[in-house]
């Protein structure tokens, strides 16, 4: 009697670990099923936001400068100078209003811990560069107007600043 007992538990648990390594290994598919899908969905949806995000980004950045502005070039170009020579003629400029012993004259603010000196800036368009200028402690950004004048010198502008406080 004891021996068929243990012959029937030996083979109820036997079924029983059948049944449960068929439901698992089911279980197992099916989730490695869902989770291949599902990083195929996640590749093609990061996919497709870089390649908008680059969209974006690219369209903005060039709309806002000189070079994504087709009007500011055609202007530029028509008073008969080439953007790239005018771009660094323009920069060169900016940049030696800066003074070893004395202030920017373009930045709006006077230095409180040094001299004030532009370290940086963005041509926009025709008429507007962003600067961004810094006393080594203190900094904050300007809009600058900039005119080329019949003789072909350019005069600048002060427009709007302002200064990060720390």
């Amino acid at each position: 009697m004891k021996g068929k007992i243990f012959m029937y538990l030996f083979l109820f648990a036997a079924l029983f670990i059948i049944f449960q390594y068929a439901n698992v290994k089911k279980t197992y598919e099916a989730q490695e099923h869902d989770i291949k899908t599902l990083k195929a969905e996640v590749e093609e949806a990061e996919a497709t936001t870089d390649s908008l995000l680059q969209l974006n980004s690219a369209s903005i950045v060039e709309e806002f400068t000189l070079d994504g502005d087709e009007k500011a070039r055609m202007y530029i170009e028509d008073l008969g100078y080439n953007i790239n020579d005018f771009k660094t003629s323009l920069e060169t400029k900016i940049f030696s209003e800066n003074k070893a012993d004395a202030d920017n004259a373009l930045v709006p603010y006077s230095g409180m811990e040094g001299f004030m000196r532009i370290n940086g800036m963005k041509i926009i368009n025709h008429k507007w560069v962003l600067i961004e200028f810094t006393d080594g402690k203190y900094w904050g950004e300007a809009l600058l107007n900039y005119y080329i004048e019949e003789d072909g010198s350019i005069t600048f502008e002060s427009n709007d600043g302002f200064l990060y406080g720390n």
